[in-house]
């Protein structure tokens, strides 16, 4: 992996708005989505090409990894990936998607915060104010660089 996206998932309601009975059932607001169109038009448009998206197993997270996907495409598929569940140390998420993912060059990997801010500041040494729908852009490798952060309020 010579790249790693890492995503928020989209905004999304509370388990009470939306109706459902837990957090882990709570879906994509109509905003969220948005966002995640126009973020993933801009991993693109940044020459971003990730071939493959693993995803959370929660809902808002599927539905954020799915979204992203009808617009990137990734030609090695997207995956429900557990590790990014929000509840396994960075260190230990991080080993398993360069483990799943050592053969891919670029990786759109979305879960959750305060996960996705910990991996990517475990391999920049920064620590990233990621928003739902925000991601971190990492050349991986022995010397880890931040390529680019952004977060979908500076697009609206």
């Amino acid at each position: 992996m010579k790249i790693l996206f890492l995503m928020r998932h989209g905004q999304s309601p509370s388990p009470s708005e939306a109706g459902v009975a837990s957090d882990a059932l709570r879906p994509l607001s109509e905003q969220g989505r948005q966002d995640v169109l126009r973020m993933a038009r801009e991993i693109v448009k940044r020459g971003g090409r990730p071939r493959l998206l693993l995803h959370s197993p929660l809902t808002r997270a599927a539905q954020t990894g799915a979204t992203a996907a009808d617009t990137l495409k990734p030609p090695e598929g997207t995956f429900v990936f557990p590790p990014l569940d929000n509840t396994r140390p960075p260190e230990e998420v991080l080993g398993e998607l360069e483990a799943r993912a050592a053969s891919v060059e670029e990786v759109l990997a979305v879960g959750h915060q305060p996960q996705v801010g910990e991996i990517a500041s475990l391999l920049t040494g920064s620590i990233f104010d990621i928003r739902p729908g925000g991601i971190v852009a990492v050349e991986t490798g022995p010397a880890p660089r931040l390529l680019w952060t952004l977060n979908p309020e500076e697009l609206r």
